[in-house]
């Protein structure tokens, strides 16, 4: 079992200094009015697993403003039967922040080494646009999850980028047949591989939305592309692509940009109880759809045996209060510390006994 038992925030967004020795292993409850910092609390803790501001912002919107320019977020972390202190520190220089992150007191070159210890996992209230907006967010969304189960996938997406902005430096500079031809060999395979990781992983969450959550609503996610059929066979797969990127290189270089690519994925989320896409559910179902994603998630976390937190904004937003109990029952099998924000206590008496409860004004 994972769970946080120290926490200690200095200058992170609206907190100037907040420490706090965590009573309970298994959930954490956060009360406050809006605006009180709930949200800005558990983000400090999502902050190990995506080095992002989850909301978009600017990093240097995270440093407390007025503060001296430094923040840092410590926690004591039990995982995998051993205890580590992790943290992070974040340095503003004019409009440029330095991230550092450590493990037990030593530097760490990135992220990989605290998302072997530990991963959390988040869902609040500004995740309900992956729903309604259009298909680019929710491919990202997938692959941020895909990344934090498994960093082949983030090495892929990241010599993806890599190389595709090499070629179009290449394509407008130089012309360098040889080294274009190896850069598209490359792209191809990272292509190829990120086509076919997004297709194993969604399968996965969508067998186990119909397997394990059956006081919740079951779903299927679909990636395809006009290539499809091709995707069995990794030699005709590769040598399509390294073709189409052969034949684009001039509307490549004129257009500044890729014209094929891993965005050529169509995605579909689709309710298993209406066999409709998303697009065309209510906002309710909408939000159970994606509460669903989040919670298949976890269990393919579990049944892997990857330790993870779980951090729920606004669990109210997400579910209504008659399924509370349910959703609570649900989140037991997990066994691993969850933190919850809310407005109302009265919404956790549930877990009233088994929960510590952080009140901020």
């Amino acid at each position: 079992m994972a769970y946080i038992s120290k926490l200690n925030i200095v200058n992170f967004k609206s907190h100037s200094n907040f420490k706090e020795n965590l009573k309970s292993n298994n959930n954490i409850v956060i009360i406050g009015p809006n605006g009180s910092g709930k949200t800005n609390l558990i983000e400090s803790l999502n902050f190990f697993s995506n080095s992002k501001s989850i909301r978009g912002e600017k990093l240097t919107n995270l440093i407390k403003l007025g503060s001296v320019g430094r923040a840092k977020v410590g926690i004591e972390i039990s995982s995998n039967n051993n205890k580590f202190l992790l943290e992070y520190n974040l340095s503003k220089n004019n409009e440029d922040i330095t991230k550092k992150f450590f493990v037990d007191a030593k530097a760490v070159k990135n992220l990989k080494s605290i998302n072997e210890i530990i991963k959390f996992i988040w869902l609040s209230p500004h995740m309900e646009k992956i729903m309604y907006e259009g298909k680019s967010i929710k491919r990202k969304f997938i692959d941020k999850l895909i990344t934090q189960f498994d960093e082949n996938f983030n090495f892929s997406l990241s010599e993806y980028k890599k190389n595709t902005t090499e070629r179009l430096v290449l394509l407008k500079e130089k012309r360098d047949e040889k080294w274009l031809r190896i850069l598209e060999k490359k792209i191809s395979e990272s292509i190829f591989e990120i086509f076919i990781n997004r297709r194993i992983f969604s399968k996965k969450i969508s067998v186990l939305s119909k397997k394990k959550l059956l006081n919740f609503r079951s779903f299927e996610i679909i990636f395809s592309n006009q290539y499809e059929n091709y995707l069995d066979n990794k030699n005709d797969a590769l040598k399509i692509i390294e073709n189409i990127l052969y034949k684009n290189r001039f509307i490549d270089e004129i257009s500044k940009r890729n014209n094929f690519g891993i965005n050529d994925d169509d995605i579909v989320i689709k309710d298993e109880k209406k066999k409709i896409s998303s697009d065309y559910l209510s906002t309710g179902e909408q939000k159970a759809i994606l509460l669903s994603i989040i919670l298949s998630n976890c269990h393919l976390y579990k049944d892997n045996n990857q330790e993870f937190i779980m951090l729920f904004d606004e669990i109210s937003s997400h579910i209504d209060k008659s399924n509370l109990k349910k959703f609570f029952k649900e989140i037991d099998k997990f066994e691993t510390q969850t933190w919850y924000t809310g407005n109302d206590k009265n919404l956790f008496q549930v877990i009233e006994n088994k929960a510590f409860f952080i009140e901020i004004t």
